[in-house]
């Protein structure tokens, strides 16, 4: 005899204490509370056979996206679905994606979580890992069929449709539909304030839409308002900064880093893509950010070998670049060159292997900058540059190498290709202070002093100086 969770959705919990304990704990993990890890702990020590509960912890084990987690989580779906006589196949399907995933084998995974929410659209869960497995693979246009695909069976009677709607305005920024992101995820956070996804997802929509004081105005925030909050939360002052930085003002991205994001920092593989790409934009700005990069320098050259995700990757490789340490670069890119030809041969052609092609051309971009060589690495980071998506990251967080791809060219001397790179950030990012500084000075070299004008005015309207 099956139990129903609060969607309704098949469980074999043995008793309501058991269902609710599993809900709550799964909201607190929707959530991104703390709390959440040692809730589904507690679930374990109360209800040991618990499956649901063992597959959350799996999960969130595996989202530490580190190798070392990756055999004992292996080691726990296979004692589970050893002792799993009692599971109904939601919850058996549930322990094979564990498994899957933490093979390395994300699609067969996310092929699992389709199988999953086609036999029942009301599976939040099977929609949450679906939908952050497919996001750090770069594959837009599924993020949104999915949620597009279990909609119809959602309305504000179901318990968790505000993480839904989160999910939705999320794949619609990344889609390019930023008007309807923002609405949905407007309504989302209406609806549950505490679900970060939902909150991020308008950040997302108000960044692509160069509205600065909406991102202003969403981070308008108590200090302590996400203080229960998991690491994540560093990613949200992450956004807070781009907007400052889009507004050239340099000096509240630095109070940002150094109160909000570096506080936050732990070991958790965003909080280096956070910082990272921050001071780089900083220094690409002509800000000194002083010795900020030297623990991450450290840190990066700890993941040499520890490939799991592929954005993670190319900051790693970013960032010993930037703090100059080429040899650790060398190091880096053939430890990720020696993980792409590990990879099995069957999956030659999926999102997971094309991202890691491109991320080794990115990483030998950065060899050859590293080399003092900004002509041969500019033509490299050129070639790939309509390729990004399949290293997952969103559009905002991509945006970064199109800044390094100027930088280069700048270095290079190139002034018609850094004319026209600019020309096409400055319509695709027309409230960018910072592009509009680096167009101004870019004409000026060209002998341009009218348009040069022109673009510094721009700059002064954002800057407000």
């Amino acid at each position: 005899m099956t139990n129903q969770d609060r969607r309704g959705v098949a469980t074999s919990a043995a008793d309501q204490t058991e269902i609710d304990a599993v809900d709550d704990a799964l909201e607190l993990f929707l959530d991104y509370e703390l709390s959440a890890g040692a809730a589904v702990k507690q679930v374990l020590g109360d209800h040991p056979g618990s499956v649901l509960a063992t597959v959350v912890r799996g999960y969130m084990m595996l989202m530490l996206e580190t190798v070392a987690v990756q055999p004992k989580v292996a080691a726990l779906a296979q004692a589970a679905l050893g002792e799993s006589d009692h599971a109904v196949e939601r919850e058996r399907l549930h322990l094979r994606a564990l498994g899957q995933w933490a093979a390395g084998d994300v699609r067969t995974a996310a092929s699992t979580w389709d199988r999953l929410l086609a036999q029942d659209p009301l599976d939040l869960l099977a929609l949450k890992m679906h939908h952050y497995t497919t996001f750090w693979t770069g594959r837009a246009n599924v993020l949104l069929a999915t949620v597009e695909s279990v909609l119809d069976a959602w309305d504000e009677t179901t318990a968790g449709y505000d993480h839904v709607l989160g999910m939705y305005a999320f794949a619609l920024n990344e889609t390019g539909r930023f008007e309807h992101a923002e609405e949905i995820g407007r309504r989302a956070v209406a609806a549950n304030a505490e679900d970060l996804w939902s909150v991020h997802a308008v950040a997302h929509a108000l960044e692509m839409q160069g509205d600065l004081a909406g991102g202003d105005a969403l981070f308008d925030v108590e200090p302590d308002q996400w203080a229960t909050k998991n690491p994540f939360v560093g990613h949200m002052w992450w956004h807070a900064g781009l907007f400052a930085w889009s507004r050239g003002d340099y000096d509240r991205v630095l109070t940002l880093y150094d109160e909000r994001l570096r506080p936050a920092s732990t070991e958790f593989f965003l909080d280096l893509q956070n910082l990272s790409s921050l001071l780089t934009r900083l220094e690409l700005a002509g800000v000194d950010v002083g010795h900020r990069w030297d623990e991450l320098g450290d840190y990066a050259a700890d993941r040499i070998g520890d490939h799991v995700l592929t954005f993670t990757d190319v900051h790693c490789a970013l960032t010993l670049l930037r703090t100059g340490r080429t040899e650790e670069l060398t190091a880096f890119t053939t430890s990720l060159q020696a993980h792409r030809a590990a990879v099995s041969s069957d999956d030659a052609t999926g999102p997971a292997t094309v991202g890691l092609d491109v991320a080794i051309e990115l990483c030998h971009a950065l060899e050859l900058d590293a080399a003092g060589d900004p002509v041969a690495a500019a033509e490299r980071l050129a070639a790939v540059r309509g390729d990004l998506g399949p290293i997952g990251g969103s559009h905002a967080q991509r945006d970064l190498f199109d800044l390094l791809l100027i930088d280069l060219v700048e270095r290079a001397r190139d002034l018609d290709q850094a004319l026209a790179l600019l020309r096409a950030r400055a319509r695709r990012w027309p409230r960018s202070a910072p592009t509009w500084h680096r167009y101004a000075a870019a004409l000026a070299a060209a002998g341009r002093p009218g348009e040069s004008d022109d673009a510094a005015r721009r700059a002064m309207e954002i800057t407000g100086s």
